[in-house]
């Protein structure tokens, strides 16, 4: 689908009262999704041992707790 169908139907399918600023964060996230798509196929994704490790150190470093 191309960014602009995507667009079109992400903004007919929210609610007639939906804001700008839904409409844009709706969006803002799906660009998001796309582009961590994107890098993964390319290979630029972190493992997830990686991630988990970099989440039990965040947590450590914030409370002093190891995550379980």
């Amino acid at each position: 689908m191309s960014d602009r169908q995507l667009v079109l139907e992400t903004v007919q399918r929210m609610p007639e009262a939906a804001s700008l600023a839904d409409i844009l964060d709706e969006l803002e996230m799906l660009a998001s999704i796309r582009e961590g798509l994107a890098q993964s196929e390319r290979g630029e994704g972190v493992p997830h041992e990686r991630v988990t490790a970099m989440v039990d150190e965040w947590i450590s470093k914030s409370s002093g707790l190891r995550a379980a």
